[in-house]
């Protein structure tokens, strides 16, 4: 047996970490990665951090000097400079992972911790220079960098919106003409060339500028600053600047660059921050550790051991947070103007090392608060550290906006993606108006979806190549119901009709492929990019899978990724994977499949399971209630708590709505008036259901099973029913007189204060849309009420608090609530 020792037991690890890989197999984890490449920054570039830019440091930061120049050219020469950069212009290529790294443990070995965030500007200032892609500029500038030989620096603070600027741009012939100031400029003192954002008069669009130190009009200025004293913080005045159109970085939208260059300076500023933590938890410990308190070593304490436990915690924690954002920026799918994990890296690795530094500060006493020790100084360079790309304020800003904007447009999608497949359900409906001929039944229904479709007479002719399409969808239909499914997709309707004919034909064919494709499986299993083969193991056979996968391509439901497998639209994942929408979703499909199957063999309705707000569309209105309005119906809560409370449902569709109120309000009996009595049975959940039929028969149980039905249902709530809540769907009522009388039954069974809520049909307003839900709704033996006619009727009926409490326009219901007074 594997996993076993010498001893032939099994250790928890063998069993806990089965995933796990052998040395040998090649896998590496990311913390194998990175100490890799920390071990060679370490042999290639410590000698240097410490023998060359760690001397005098203290005294520089003492006396406010800038590095000197030269330890760039000498970080150049040992390729520290082209680490990242690409081969082509002499750099090696390194990944933004492998180049955050060595910033790490170049800021970890550094003394000054401002010398890892100057080495990464100049580096950054250079993949600026390439992005531009204008010749003249990456060959006067490119090589000078990459060697050292020039310091660059970008500027683009004021702390103002960029279209806002003071700093402007003037076009004037073939020179333009800068003015203005950028303030908190890294290296601004030593700098020998900037990359400066400006507003241009003209457009007030943002350009950048490439603009030397020694252009006439351009003077660095020292700024006096809390911290970071060796970095030559500074700011640039810039007095009529003459620059040649040359020197014009990106001619517009240079806002998108300068995100894209915030984006990646967040992580590398983070990448700094860890390399000071750690250092100084570190030099923390050492200087703790000959200090004696009480004749035992400090170290020994047990609040010291958890201070230090701590400062690890938060370490080890911020190390996460910037190398998950690290690894993201080899992802070819990442956002290049907005990168959130590298904001919240940024952030967090922020906090943490203010948290270090209080910690640090408590266990090291009063040596803390004195310059001569490296204390008091990080706490200052931090501080300047975190102000840099964005103050801690701003990052959360921005993680807010993104979020309410991105969780926005998640819903927007999802709400798009089934109002696509809704939409197809439009033509499918006009073909089977349009072939339905003279009948009486259903006339005026069918009439109002053929005018909305803006079919004519002339069309008329295709009623034959109409019929023989609805002949083969229906037939694809009960076949793959009845488990005999087809080997391919029968043909379809390309090439049989023209105009307007042709794109309704179209879209009723992708609602016949994307229902068939839906209640197969097919549809989820494309949540996960699939071929043809995968696709159809153990559901289809594959000539037909293909033919439905490129049919739903078609219909704009199914796409294909870069390696050409197919997948479903992401914004139809929230009806796909489980759950009520799920059931919904299906529900409606089914509907209009078995709507236009009767339609056109003139079978009797089947039940009211296949209305509005009823059977499978149960189950997201249950949640609904539960999740959503349950605190905005006044008292109710309340009255759900009272000793022999009930919930009434009169949706009359078998059970199926009762037993999802049940589900979702537990241990609150739920009255079901049905038409007829149903078959009991077991459903999961706590909640009891007791049936109450038309004839005044009774049951009560755990659960049932939905029956079919017959018969003009009336759904009579009975006074001294105790009902905290009443459900009554509205497209099952056949008229203004029964829904008023309903209404008013409800209304006599609800306790003071209950309330009345009854799910009712949301038509879309595309007229074609509006025309075949109604069309749909008759087939199923409801009816849409008109406006205003159940607020009418509840008004009438003496409740108060009348509104639509929620409605989805892709799910095509609202919940319209009203409250009996107390």
């Amino acid at each position: 047996m594997t996993g076993r020792g010498a001893t032939g037991r099994a250790h928890a690890a063998d069993v806990m970490n089965r995933a796990a890989l052998s040395p040998r197999s090649g896998h590496h984890t990311l913390d194998a990665e990175i100490e890799r490449i920390r071990r060679e920054a370490r042999r290639r570039f410590g000698s240097f951090v410490l023998d060359i830019a760690n001397p005098g440091s203290h005294f520089r930061n003492k006396e406010c000097r800038p590095l000197d120049n030269r330890v760039f050219e000498q970080a150049g020469e040992l390729g520290l400079m082209g680490f990242s950069l690409p081969t082509e212009i002499g750099g090696e290529g390194r990944d933004k992972l492998a180049w955050g790294v060595v910033v790490e443990e170049i800021a970890r070995l550094s003394r000054d911790p401002g010398f890892a965030v100057l080495l990464d500007i100049s580096v950054e200032i250079t993949e600026l220079i390439l992005s531009s892609g204008t010749p003249e500029l990456i060959e006067t500038y490119v090589p000078d960098l990459v060697a050292g030989r020039r310091f660059g620096v970008q500027g683009a603070y004021e702390s103002r919106d960029p279209y806002d600027y003071h700093s402007t741009a003037r076009l004037e012939g073939d020179v333009w003409v800068l003015n203005g100031a950028k303030r908190f400029l890294a290296g601004a003192r030593f700098a020998d060339l900037f990359v400066l954002f400006l507003r241009d008069e003209a457009s007030n669009d943002m350009l950048a500028f490439l603009v030397e130190k020694d252009d006439p009009g351009v003077t660095p200025v020292h700024m006096d600053t809390m911290g970071m004293h060796t970095m030559g913080l500074g700011q640039v005045i810039l007095d009529n600047v003459r620059l040649p159109a040359a020197r014009l970085v990106w001619r517009a939208d240079a806002l998108s660059e300068l995100n894209t260059y915030a984006r990646i300076r967040r992580t590398m500023s983070a990448c700094g921050v860890l390399g000071a933590l750690d250092g100084v938890i570190e030099n923390c410990v050492e200087a703790l550790n000959p200090r004696k308190r009480g004749g035992r070593r400090v170290l020994e304490y047990p609040n010291v051991e958890r201070s230090v436990g701590e400062m690890r915690m938060l370490l080890q924690s911020a190390r996460a947070s910037v190398y998950r954002a690290l690894d993201g920026t080899r992802s070819p799918d990442r956002d290049p103007y907005f990168d959130e994990y590298a904001t919240v890296a940024k952030h967090h690795a922020s906090e943490c090392a203010l948290r270090v530094g209080q910690l640090v500060m408590s266990l090291q006493g009063g040596e803390a608060y004195m310059s001569a020790f490296p204390w008091e100084r990080f706490m200052r360079d931090i501080l300047g550290l975190i102000s840099g790309q964005g103050s801690q304020e701003m990052l959360l800003l921005q993680l807010g906006q993104r979020t309410i904007v991105g969780l926005e447009g998640k819903r927007v999608r999802e709400e798009a993606a089934e109002r696509a497949v809704s939409k197809l359900a439009d033509g499918w409906w006009a073909l089977h108006a349009s072939a339905h001929g003279d009948g009486e039944e259903f006339a005026d229904a069918v009439a109002a979806v053929v005018s909305a479709a803006g079919l004519d007479a002339s069309e008329a002719d295709g009623r034959g190549a109409v019929a023989a399409l609805l002949e083969r969808a229906h037939a694809l239909v009960a076949a793959v119901r009845a488990g005999r499914p087809p080997e391919a997709l029968p043909p379809g309707p390309e090439g049989l009709f023209e105009g307007r004919l042709a794109k309704l034909a179209a879209g009723a064919w992708g609602l016949l492929v994307c229902g068939v494709a839906n209640e197969t499986g097919l549809l989820a299993r494309l949540l996960e990019p699939c071929t043809v083969r995968e696709a159809a193991e153990d559901l289809l056979p594959p000539g037909l899978a293909e033919g439905l996968l490129d049919a739903l391509v078609a219909a704009s439901v199914v796409g294909r990724d870069g390696e050409g497998r197919y997948v479903a639209d992401e914004g139809l994942e929230r009806v796909l994977i489980g759950g009520p929408r799920a059931s919904a979703f299906a529900a409606r499909l089914r509907r209009a499949l078995d709507g236009g199957a009767r339609l056109r063999n003139g079978k009797p309705v089947a039940g009211r399971e296949s209305l509005t707000g009823c059977g499978g569309e149960a189950a997201p209105l249950a949640d609904v209630l539960v999740n959503s309005l349950l605190g905005r119906l006044e008292g109710l809560p309340e009255l759900l708590d009272r000793p022999g409370a009930q919930v009434g449902c009169a949706a009359g569709d078998g059970g199926r709505s009762a037993v999802e109120l049940a589900r979702h309000i537990p241990f609150v009996p739920v009255l079901a008036l049905e038409p007829e009595p149903v078959a009991m049975g077991t459903t999961e959940g706590d909640g009891e259901v007791r049936i109450r039929t038309d004839d005044g028969t009774g049951s009560t149980g755990a659960g049932f099973a939905a029956g079919d039905f017959k018969g003009d249902f009336k759904g009579d709530f009975k006074e001294g029913d105790r009902l905290a809540l009443a459900w009554l769907p509205a497209a099952g009522l056949s008229g203004p007189e029964q829904l008023r009388a309903a209404v008013t039954a409800a209304m006599e069974a609800l306790l003071p204060g209950g309330w009345l809520v009854l799910p009712c049909p949301l038509p879309p307003k595309r007229p074609l849309g509006a025309a075949a839900a109604h069309l749909d709704l008759a087939l199923a033996g409801g009816r849409t009420p008109a406006d205003g006619e159940v607020e009418g009727a509840l008004t009438a009926a003496g409740l108060g608090h009348v509104r639509t409490a929620w409605d989805d326009t892709a799910l095509g219901v609202r919940l319209i609530a009203a409250r009996r007074p107390a």
